[in-house]
């Protein structure tokens, strides 16, 4: 039975009608806030994402599809993105090759076929250095040594049409080379392979070096290929969304350079001891590049190919070029930034590497072109950094390479076999 007291305290702790009126409303307000975030967030997104897709396509050349310029390949880690584009002056055709227009599989009997292959030098890439980005960011195709060199032979090959493709691949060691060949380039009968390499792989001086191993692209491969941790998974959304998302590609190239910076502060400049690493560039050598040089050259001889070897030019080796401004920019920033020592290295390095590629080509019966002293009397930038070329410093090496192996087309007929 309720006495006045109870039905007072009933009525005290009972929800009233506004209360009731107002908790819908109050739940309703709240969804609508965060709605609005949403949405704020959203738009936010979209238009990084419209600012960086502009920004890419204005500044940086890009086409709209292809934010990568290589791609992931089973065998040898990467290839260049099929069919890339950027719209000021690097493109690829659909096999992958730098090249503006298609390359056929087959020949035509009066063609004389040649493939460059090689690392970064070989397929053109543009200045690495922060002295030289801004005169030097694209290499176009017309650019590029395969260019040049096919410019050179076709004025002085006779009634032979001349190709020259360009099949580098930037990174590549010697041992993607043999990869390579037999996965993609020998079904392109070529008559002539010419590497131009070096820089890469040829001068590892860490002891115990693997150059199937220890390259440099199969890191996230181990990360994401063992098991399974949060730094695995992390790296992997964020390497997705680097290859996705415009925002972060453009910001992740832009922040880079300063997170390595940051962590450079107050670290010690690493030292090369010379005579310890030249007594490991001697095993390194046998064990790794030397052996790929030989398989390479024995695989195109059966093949009846011509095998050429080009050891390229770089900044670091003492040469008869009378330094730029710029380059001596770049050969400072080497000597007094790169490890301790390092100029020294490379070029106590060069004749023994020199040597021994000499002496495994005359093996083998191949072409060895030792090309690291060939800017002597060339006036301004041969180099945008510490290997990569400029446009006439392409043109100059192409020529220097097509007057060495113009006598070897005219010994060697084209063939179509």
């Amino acid at each position: 039975m309720f006495t006045k007291e109870s039905w007072a305290m009933a009525e005290a702790s009972s929800p009233d009608k506004q209360d009731l009126k107002d908790r819908p409303m109050a739940a309703t307000r709240k969804l609508t806030r965060l709605v609005a975030y949403g949405l704020m967030v959203l738009f936010g997104i979209s238009a990084l994402e419209v600012a960086s897709y502009s920004y890419l396509r204005v500044v940086e050349g890009y086409d709209g599809e292809h934010l990568m310029t290589y791609e992931f390949d089973e065998y040898k880690n990467i290839q260049p993105t099929p069919n890339y584009h950027n719209t000021k002056g690097v493109h690829h055709n659909a096999q992958g090759f730098r090249e503006d227009s298609d390359t056929s599989r087959e020949k035509d009997a009066d063609t004389y076929r040649i493939f460059i292959m090689g690392g970064s030098t070989a397929y053109g890439l543009q200045s690495m250095s922060k002295f030289g980005q801004d005169q030097y960011s694209i290499i176009r195709n017309s650019e590029t040594i395969d260019a040049y060199l096919e410019e050179y032979l076709r004025g002085r090959a006779g009634n032979k049409k001349v190709e020259v493709i360009n099949a580098a691949i930037t990174s590549q060691y010697s041992h993607h080379h043999l990869i390579y060949l037999n996965q993609t380039i020998l079904k392109f009968h070529p008559d002539m392979v010419v590497f131009i390499d070096g820089y890469n792989d040829y001068f590892q001086y860490v002891k115990g070096f693997d150059q199937f191993r220890d390259y440099g692209y199969q890191e996230r491969a181990h990360l994401y290929l063992g098991p399974p941790t949060i730094e695995a998974w992390a790296g992997y959304m964020g390497w997705w969304l680097f290859r996705k998302s415009h925002f972060i590609h453009v910001a992740s190239k832009t922040l880079r350079p300063i997170w390595v910076s940051i962590r450079s502060i107050g670290g010690t400049r690493a030292r090369i001891d010379v005579e310890d690493a030249l007594h490991n560039l001697e095993i390194n050598a046998k064990a790794n590049f030397l052996k790929m040089v030989e398989r390479n050259s024995l695989i195109l001889r059966h093949e009846k190919v011509v095998p050429v070897f080009v050891l390229q030019p770089e900044l670091a080796f003492k040469q008869s070029k009378v330094l730029s401004p710029l380059e001596q920019q770049i050969y400072a920033e080497l000597d007094q930034q790169w490890q301790e020592n390092f100029v020294e290295f490379k070029n106590r390095a060069r004749p023994l590497v020199v040597d021994y590629l000499q002496k495994s080509t005359t093996r083998t019966g191949s072409v060895f072109l030792d090309m690291t002293d060939i800017f002597g009397g060339f006036g301004g930038d041969a180099y945008t950094d510490y290997c990569h070329l400029t446009p006439m410093g392409n043109k100059r090496l192409a020529e220097k390479i097509g007057e060495q192996i113009l006598p070897l087309m005219v010994a060697k007929p084209a063939s179509n076999a």
